[in-house]
C-alpha cells in the first residue's frame, strides 16, 4: 500500500506543478473533475494521496509564473508587485526562493501548533462566527485610512466600492460560476499588469541566481506571523492571502513579504485540510473535492498532514529547480514577447470558459485594475470584488 500511495502523490505531484506553470489553469477546478476521479482512483488513501499532492504543490510552483509572468493564483496576485521587482533587479530566483522558504517553514510552525489548532479551532470558528462582517470591515478600513495622502484614501475607497459593485453584479452574468473569478482576477491582477509593463517596453535583465539576504530573525518571524495570517485569515471569507500578508509582514519590506507570502499560502492549505475534519468546512477547492469524495475522520486527517510533509519537501525542491530552468530561458527571450503570450493565453482561455460575457468582464476589470495600478491605490483593495458581497451575505 506504501508503495501504491507514493505513486499516487507523485501523480498529484506532476498534476499539480502543471496546474501551476499553466496561467489559468487553478488546483480549484479539479472540482469538475471529481466523478470522473472517483470512478478511477476508488480507494479513499489514494485520492486523498492525489488531491493534497496536487493541492500542496500547486502552492508552491505557482510562484514561479507569479513572480516571472506576473500572471498570479488568485490568493496571490500581490506578490506579482515585490515578486516582479526583484526579477527586474535580476534576483528573481532568490524571490521565488524566499516565497518557497516561508512555505517550508510554515509547516514546520504548522506541526507544532497541530496540538493547539486542534482544540482552538472549533471553539474559534463558533465565537467568530457572527462577527466575520464586523472583522472583514475593520480589516478593509485599517488598510484604506492606513494611507497619509487624503486622495489616496478616496481613490482607493473608490476602487473599493467599484469592485463591490463587480462583485454583486457578477453573479447575474450568464457564467459558468466555477470560471467567474478567473476573468475577474486576471483582470485585476494580471492582465493590467501585463499592460502596463508592455507599455514601458520592459528588458529583461541578466538574472542572479544568489540567495537574497534577510536576517534569522525577520526570517523567523516573517514564518510565524504568515503562519499565524494564513491560519486566521482562512475564517474570514474573501480576504486573500495576499492582503493578510500586507497586514502580517514582519519588516514591512518586500523581502518580509515574501517569506510572508510563502507563509500564509501553505499554512492557509493546511488549515483548510484541517477545517474538513474539525468544523466540516471546505475551505478551498482542493477540500471541496476531498470532502465530495469522502468523510474525513481523525486517521483520515493524519493521511492528509502526511502526505503534506512530504509534497512539501519535493514541492520545493521541483519550484527552485523549475524556476531556474524558466529563468533561463525568459533570459533568452524578448520579455515584451512574453507578455504578449500570456495576456492572449488569458484572454483566450477566458473566452472558451466563461464565453463573450466573461471577456467583457476581464476588460471591464483590467480597466479597473490599470486606473489603481496608476493610481497608486494598493491593489489589494479591488479585493472587494469577493469582500463587500461576503460582507453583505453575513449581514443578511
Amino acid at each position: 500500500m506504501f508503495l501504491e500511495i507514493m505513486f499516487f502523490i507523485l501523480l498529484g505531484v506532476f498534476a499539480g506543478v502543471i496546474f501551476g506553470l499553466i496561467p489559468g489553469l487553478h488546483p480549484n477546478t479539479v472540482v469538475l473533475l471529481t466523478p470522473l476521479l472517483a470512478s478511477y482512483i476508488q480507494s479513499p488513501p489514494y485520492l486523498i494521496a492525489f488531491l493534497v499532492a496536487l493541492g500542496v504543490s500547486n502552492v508552491f510552483v505557482d510562484f514561479i509564473p507569479s513572480i516571472i509572468l506576473g500572471s498570479p493564483d488568485p490568493e496571490k496576485e500581490l506578490t506579482v508587485l515585490p515578486g516582479h521587482k526583484f526579477l527586474l533587479a535580476g534576483k528573481g530566483y532568490g524571490a521565488i526562493k524566499l516565497c518557497v522558504l516561508g512555505g517550508v517553514g510554515s509547516l514546520i510552525v504548522c506541526a507544532v501548533l497541530l496540538p493547539l489548532l486542534i482544540i482552538s479551532i472549533p471553539n474559534a470558528y463558533s465565537l467568530l462566527g457572527s462577527y466575520i462582517w464586523m472583522i472583514l470591515l475593520f480589516v478593509v478600513m485599517f488598510i484604506i485610512l492606513n494611507e497619509k495622502e487624503n486622495e489616496k484614501i478616496f481613490l482607493g475607497f473608490f476602487c473599493f466600492i467599484l469592485s463591490g459593485i463587480i462583485g454583486l453584479m457578477i453573479s447575474d452574468l450568464p457564467v459558468n460560476p466555477v470560471f467567474t473569478l478567473f476573468p475577474v482576477l486576471s483582470g485585476f491582477f494580471g492582465l493590467s499588469v501585463i499592460i502596463i509593463n508592455l507599455k514601458k517596453r520592459i528588458e529583461m535583465p541578466k538574472q542572479q541566481f544568489d540567495d537574497i539576504e534577510i536576517s534569522g530573525k525577520t526570517r523567523n518571524m516573517s514564518v510565524v506571523s504568515g503562519t499565524l495570517g494564513g491560519i486566521f485569515s482562512g475564517f474570514l471569507p474573501g480576504i486573500g492571502s495576499s492582503q493578510i500578508a500586507s497586514l502580517a509582514s514582519a519588516d514591512k519590506n518586500e523581502k518580509s513579504f515574501l517569506v510572508t507570502m510563502g507563509s500564509i499560502t501553505v499554512s492557509n492549505m493546511i488549515l483548510s485540510l484541517l477545517s474538513l475534519w474539525l468544523i466540516n468546512k471546505s475551505r478551498s477547492g482542493i477540500a471541496v473535492a476531498i470532502d465530495e469524495l469522502l468523510s474525513v475522520g481523525f486517521n483520515e486527517f493524519l493521511l492528509i498532514f502526511s502526505v503534506a510533509l512530504v509534497v512539501v519537501g519535493l514541492s520545493a525542491i521541483i519550484t527552485l529547480h523549475l524556476s531556474r530552468i524558466f529563468l533561463a530561458i525568459v533570459e533568452k527571450i524578448d520579455y515584451y514577447k512574453i507578455n504578449i503570450a500570456v495576456a492572449s493565453a488569458i484572454l483566450f482561455l477566458t473566452f472558451i470558459t466563461s464565453g463573450f460575457y466573461g471577456t467583457l468582464l476581464l476588460i471591464m476589470c483590467t480597466s479597473l485594475g490599470i486606473f489603481a495600478n496608476l493610481s497608486g491605490v494598493k491593489r489589494g483593495l479591488l479585493m472587494g470584488v469577493l469582500i463587500i458581497p461576503t460582507i453583505l451575505f453575513f449581514i443578511g
